[in-house]
């Protein structure tokens, strides 16, 4: 009897250190994430606001958490023009058919990594391991892509980004993992590796998939660097590099705070798509996340 009041009091004190855990847990991540998620907030805020009240709370040190004399003037004018547009357009097209190329050139190399029965695999993976240490570096990389003749060209921004060795190795994980009776299977019954790929490989993977997909589609939707370098034309430049050089601008000029809030303004364009999509994808990115590091 002893025994048993002796548990039934160690069982009430663990309880309720697992509970007191648990709070100053939720407690800490809450406080985190409000910390993570001011600076989108802000961007926000300053969106939307007047300049000269936004110049009158900054100048105060007021801590922002509601816009300052909201105003959506500066996200219409982005909005009525046609540059802006136009870069909207190429960003779009960027992203679409960089991940389009990212995707095929990942899966496929992840389908040849992934068959076990291949001479020199390990070899191989080595190699596409150590791209993701042994990088060429800026200057390289640049003459690479000049001596291709890819400058000015959207090809330049293209090909020489569109291979992630983390995403390859994430889906060659995730392919790896397929039970080898169903791949054998399909093998007696005469299918090709492409047959196997198309029918077998990519229809079990899909949170795999969307995941890597989701990776390179915001990679190329936020690259603005390689874009302003490579493609040299104002017509062929992504909305990103607008938006790098409109804060480059806002701090040149005499009317500093007009120019930050307009900026943000444009931030805020920018960056609505991605945040529009991911609710929905959500799901099968930290499926295909936690899946594939398990496996």
């Amino acid at each position: 009897m002893v025994g048993d009041k002796m548990t039934k009091i160690n069982w009430k004190k663990r309880l309720n250190l697992d509970n007191i855990l648990g709070i100053v847990n939720n407690v800490l991540l809450i406080i985190l994430s409000l910390v993570m998620l001011y600076p989108i907030l802000y961007i926000f805020i300053t969106a939307v606001s007047n300049p000269v009240s936004f110049a009158t709370a900054v100048n105060n040190q007021k801590f922002l958490i509601v816009p300052q004399g909201f105003t959506m003037e500066y996200i219409t004018e982005h909005l009525q023009n046609v540059d802006i547009w136009r870069a909207y357009g190429n960003t779009i097209l960027y992203t679409l058919l960089g991940t389009a190329i990212s995707l095929f050139l990942s899966i496929t190399c992840a389908y040849v990594l992934s068959r076990k029965g291949l001479k020199a695999i390990k070899v191989m993976t080595i190699i596409v391991v150590l791209t993701m240490w042994l990088k060429p570096g800026m200057i390289a990389t640049y003459t690479n892509i000049k001596s291709l003749g890819m400058m000015g060209n959207i090809m330049g921004i293209m090909l020489p980004f569109a291979f992630s060795a983390y995403n390859v190795i994430l889906l060659r994980t995730y392919f790896a993992a397929i039970p080898q009776d169903i791949d054998e299977s399909a093998q007696i019954d005469g299918a090709s590796h492409f047959r196997m790929l198309t029918s077998i490989y990519i229809p079990a993977s899909g949170p795999a998939i969307t995941t890597v997909g989701l990776f390179y589609a915001i990679d190329r939707w936020n690259g603005y660097f390689w874009a302003e370098i490579v493609l040299q034309k104002d017509k062929l430049y992504p909305l990103q590099v607008l938006v790098k050089k409109m804060l480059q601008n806002s701090g040149e000029s005499g009317d500093l705070f007009r120019g930050t809030v307009s900026a943000f303004a444009l931030i805020i364009i920018a960056i609505v798509p991605i945040m529009l999509i991911f609710p929905f994808i959500q799901k099968y990115f930290k499926k295909g996340v936690m899946v594939g590091s398990v496996k």
